[in-house]
């Protein structure tokens, strides 16, 4: 049960954002959309968006337009491509070494917004999501990369931190994707077409976190407005949230912004993503590391298939 004082703070914090999730899930293109949407008409605009599905779209066609040229061209195209990456790459090191700093700021920030009775509320909650994301980062995702992508789980885990690191503290994987490509290269020592295509696309498209997220915050709002949950409505609810996580957004929040298929899905009230959004800081940091690490994950075991494969 939760306290009656942390349950009527909570639920006064999701009044002044009720509105605000309302029309952010309004905004939320339907599938038509969603497909012309996929054909950016400013490439420089999507890359500063972060719609990094457009903007593979783009990068394919640009790509194959590139290997039709002839010579000199294509040669000189590919230069200039491959020391902009490299420029790039330096950059993510600089960014990397100033991580700690940042991780540091950002949890000092954190907790003079909160206060420490508003984080007590909520410890029940966000212990638990903290709990879920790591035990199924070291029961599933690190032994997949293990056993699938034959790398050895000490390897693995040391060519995960900077990324890990980077989505901990900005709590969105798209800004951890450079990382993420950096340790792929680098550390892991994947092929190029897998860190360059794969895990952009991975990084669009594939949030296991925020399953693991939807589904302990729908149970937490469930809690929290004394509804019961049997087992036929926590089925809909995995099948909704699996459904859902496809389309997840990969900034800050973006699991709890599209909740409201689920909560409905759960005959839940949709003010409660303005509770969730409330108490979501921890959590994200979490349920974002835990996609990043299952996009190397996945990464490492293609990787791992396709030698397999070529023998």
């Amino acid at each position: 049960a939760i306290d009656p004082a942390a349950q009527a703070a909570l639920q006064a914090s999701a009044s002044g954002t009720a509105s605000a999730t309302a029309d952010s899930v309004r905004r939320i293109p339907d599938f038509a959309r969603w497909l012309i949407d996929l054909v950016p008409s400013n490439p420089v605009r999507a890359a500063a968006d972060g719609a990094m599905l457009p903007l593979i779209v783009f990068t394919l066609t640009f790509g194959f337009a590139v290997a039709g040229l002839k010579g000199e061209a294509r040669s000189t195209v590919v230069g200039v491509f491959t020391a902009i990456r490299d420029a790039a790459m330096t950059l993510v090191r600089w960014v990397l070494r100033a991580a700690p700093i940042g991780v540091f700021a950002l949890a000092l920030a954190l907790a003079a917004r909160l206060g420490l009775s508003a984080i007590g509320a909520v410890a029940g909650y966000v212990g638990l999501v903290s709990a879920l994301s790591v035990l199924f980062a070291v029961v599933v995702l690190y032994p997949m990369a293990a056993l699938a992508g034959r790398v050895p789980l000490r390897e693995f885990a040391m060519a995960a931190l900077p990324a890990q690191a980077v989505a901990f503290s900005s709590r969105s994987s798209l800004a951890a994707l450079p990382a993420m490509i950096e340790s792929a290269r680098e550390r892991l020592r994947l092929p190029d077409e897998i860190s360059a295509f794969f895990l952009p696309l991975a990084a669009s498209v594939y949030r296991i976190g925020a399953a693991v997220g939807q589904t302990t915050g729908v149970v937490f709002i469930a809690t929290l407005y004394g509804v019961p949950l049997g087992p036929a409505q926590l089925a809909g609810i995995v099948l909704t949230v699996v459904a859902t996580s496809f389309s997840v957004p990969g900034i800050p929040g973006g699991s709890i912004v599209i909740m409201a298929p689920v909560l409905m899905e759960a005959g839940l009230p949709v003010e409660g993503i303005g509770i969730l959004l409330g108490a979501d800081t921890i959590p994200d940091m979490f349920r974002t590391t835990v996609n990043v690490t299952g996009h190397l994950a996945a990464a490492t075991a293609v990787a791992g298939r396709a030698t397999s494969d070529e023998r």
